[in-house]
Order: structure tokens, then C-alpha cells, then sequence
């Protein structure tokens, strides 16, 4: 019964200095006093520098800013295929973003294992520009061939988290932009034609 007692006394002084040490006051007393101190920050001047850098920067280019995929960014990816290339295996994988933004900074690491699992090579890709929804990539990784290689496994990753990939079954080809360049040597021979 003592301990019981012990208890009791404990937890009501702990709730007392509790009481003491946030001002004595309610709980909506608290919550309405710190509504009125949330006050707006202005940005400082080093981020408002910066931005409008940024901004002056991308005023001078054809670059425009997409939103990107946070967390979780489902693609759709081919069977890997992999074939010998002299002193390479170079495998192959075509993978579709089936996200709703880009896919900033997507990686796809290749290992290849011996067969009691340890590490033999690798190979790692990573896309510098973002992956826009629907669009179909292909991607080649090339490892030095040895004679240890008994079986391979593919990471996906990306910039703002993980990539659920699922193996389809076919994909379409990629769309191939032309450089400027030989769009333009192509109507000068048109002209002159």
C-alpha cells in the first residue's frame, strides 16, 4: 500500500512542475498564445539573391523547371537482356516512368554475384535530366567480363526516394529527339535541292 501511495504522491508532483514549468496555463490558453506568435518570416536576402539568380539564369535558356516524384515512383521495366561484347557483358533494360511528376536523378545499379553470393563486379547509370511521365528510356550497363559471374541483380533508385519497379512484358521504343544541327543541315538540302 505504501508503494501504491508512493506512486500517487510521484506522479502528482510530476504533474504539478509540469503545470509550473509551462507558465501555469491551460491548454488552450498555450495553443492561442503561440497562433499569436506565429508571425511571418521574410526570406533572408542570401535566398532572395539566390533566387532571383536562378530566375535571371533560366530567363536566358529554354530550361524550364517540372515538379518532380517524392517518395515512392512506380516504372515499368523489360526482362534485362545481356550479351557478350569482347571483354563486356552489356546488359540492357528499358524502363517507362509510370509516374504522375519526372523522375529527378534515376540510378539503376547492376551487381553480379559468384555462386556463394559474393560480389564479383558492377555497374551503375544514372540520368542526369528527369524522366517526364510516359517516357520510355533505355538503359546499357557494361561490366568487365569474369569467369566468377554466376548471376546479376538491378537496384533502382531515384533523387527524392524509391522506385517500384515492375517487369512488363514489352515496351515501346524511346522517341529520339533530332539535334538542332541536323534538323538544320536537313532543310539547307531541301533549299538547295
Amino acid at each position: 500500500m505504501k508503494r501504491l501511495s508512493n506512486a500517487v504522491f510521484v506522479s502528482s508532483l510530476v504533474g504539478v512542475v509540469a503545470l509550473a514549468a509551462c507558465g501555469g496555463s491551460s491548454g488552450e490558453e498555450a495553443a492561442e498564445g503561440a497562433v499569436a506568435e506565429m508571425v511571418e518570416v521574410p526570406p533572408s536576402p542570401e535566398a532572395v539573391a539566390a533566387a532571383n539568380a536562378l530566375t535571371s539564369r533560366l530567363a536566358e535558356t529554354e530550361i524550364t523547371l517540372v515538379p518532380t516524384q517524392r517518395g515512392l515512383a512506380p516504372v515499368g521495366y523489360t526482362q534485362p537482356e545481356a550479351r557478350r561484347e569482347q571483354d563486356f557483358i552489356v546488359t540492357t533494360i528499358r524502363i517507362r516512368n509510370q509516374a504522375a511528376n519526372a523522375i529527378a536523378g534515376l540510378q539503376v545499379d547492376e551487381f553480379w554475384f559468384d555462386t556463394d553470393g559474393n560480389t564479383v563486379t558492377g555497374d551503375s547509370v544514372r540520368f542526369r535530366e528527369p524522366v517526364m511521365p510516359g517516357e520510355v528510356i533505355d538503359v546499357e550497363l557494361r561490366v568487365p567480363r569474369n569467369s566468377a559471374m554466376d548471376r546479376s541483380n538491378y537496384e533502382f533508385s531515384h533523387q527524392n526516394g524509391d522506385i517500384e519497379a515492375n517487369l512488363v512484358d514489352e515496351l515501346p521504343d524511346p522517341i529520339v529527339e533530332e539535334e538542332e544541327g541536323e534538323e538544320g543541315e536537313e532543310a539547307e538540302e531541301e533549299a538547295g535541292a
